[in-house]
């Protein structure tokens, strides 16, 4: 899909919905009270497929295990600390594991869609992905 466009590394950014219309975030270290979540994400392994670096990096990071419904939306992302990222955004459905209290990146917590809580600034990647979600479901809701 991306075969001609120049990029460092794939990246999978993943939204995760639970059973109760939440999507879960994770608070990394650095985040502050007004921007302090972020999408479970991370660069892909070399030579892994972003669906399945999706999969792992979620039960890693928050405990849960997961099931790809979609790719939503995918864009090269320039200036990330470890180069450009041709970055796979993910929409997930929680079907086992149990969530952590605290993950390796920090607290791990679902919050309803209409309350989430603002992403990290510095997580540019991780904005554009939940944009493009939320976006996708209000064209979903005002269309049926």
């Amino acid at each position: 899909m991306h075969d001609n466009l120049e990029f460092d590394y794939h990246g999978a950014l993943v939204v995760v919905e639970t059973d109760r219309n939440e999507i879960v975030m994770i608070h990394p270290n650095g985040g502050t009270s007004d921007a302090p979540a972020s999408l479970p994400s991370n660069p892909c392994a070399p030579g892994e497929d972003p669906d399945v670096g999706a999969v792992r990096l979620v039960r890693e990071m928050t405990g849960l295990d997961v099931e790809i419904l979609r790719e939503h939306v995918t864009f090269i992302q320039p200036g990330t600390p470890t180069g450009t990222m041709c970055a796979h955004g993910y929409v997930a459905h929680v079907i086992g594991g149990s969530q952590l209290d605290v993950g390796p990146e920090g607290p791990v917590r679902a919050y309803p869609v209409d309350d989430l809580p603002a992403i990290m600034p510095i997580r540019v990647a991780n904005q554009r992905t939940l944009d493009a979600y939320l976006e996708q479901r209000r064209r979903i809701s005002t269309s049926s």
